[in-house]
């Protein structure tokens, strides 16, 4: 069954607002940007802002939250598709990276607020268990590809996961919004990938 127009338009506004508010945020922080600051860049009211979300503090936990969501469904997606584990590893990398550039002003702000912990307890709290979820599923994927001989069985599923996710988040605030631009872009996806120690076949 079709939304109602109305619906469908309070939905839209809603991302808009969340879109603008995303990149505010990343862009000036949490207390430099107002919501009037956010409404202007929008085109409505500072009023019209709490018709969607209750505070200022509402909206930046959406602005965090929900595109972290996002790219976790769709990286747990790549890691929950049929073909071996080195494989889905692979695919993953690919869709991770592609949120780096894709997602650069969103994984900014989840870096901030993890940068300044005691000020968001409760947000920091939430990102550090949406990583959790994130390191879980990859650790147990690679566990299996270290049973069936892909990768080596000399290394922690749980070290290798972790260094992994370290390893992306210091490409994304190293490189920022010229990551696609930069010379190494292919080959810091190999790199990653190599982060895995695959067992190369022998010739």
């Amino acid at each position: 069954m079709a939304r109602p127009v109305n619906e469908e338009k309070r939905l839209e506004r809603r991302k808009r607002i969340l879109k603008e508010a995303v990149i505010l945020f990343a862009e000036g922080g949490y207390s430099n940007t107002t919501t009037a600051i956010i409404a202007e860049r929008v085109g409505v009211t500072p009023g019209t802002i709490f018709q969607y979300f209750a505070s200022k503090e509402a909206l930046y936990y959406a602005a965090v939250l929900e595109p972290l969501a996002d790219i976790q469904l769709k990286s747990l997606a790549c890691l929950q598709q049929e073909g071996t584990p080195g494989a889905l590893i692979k695919n993953m990398v690919k869709e991770q990276f592609n949120d780096i550039y894709s997602y650069t002003n969103e994984l900014r702000l989840a870096q901030s607020v993890l940068g300044q912990r005691t000020r968001f307890p409760e947000l920091t709290q939430k990102v550090l268990e949406s990583i959790k979820v994130m390191t879980d599923a990859i650790e147990s994927v690679y566990a299996k590809g270290q049973l069936l001989g892909e990768f080596d069985k000399s290394f922690s599923p749980a070290m290798i996961s972790r260094s992994y996710i370290s390893f992306l988040n210091g490409v994304g605030l190293t490189l920022g919004e010229n990551i696609i631009h930069h010379p190494e872009w292919e080959n810091l996806k190999g790199h990653a990938y190599y982060l895995f120690a695959p067992i190369q076949p022998r010739e």
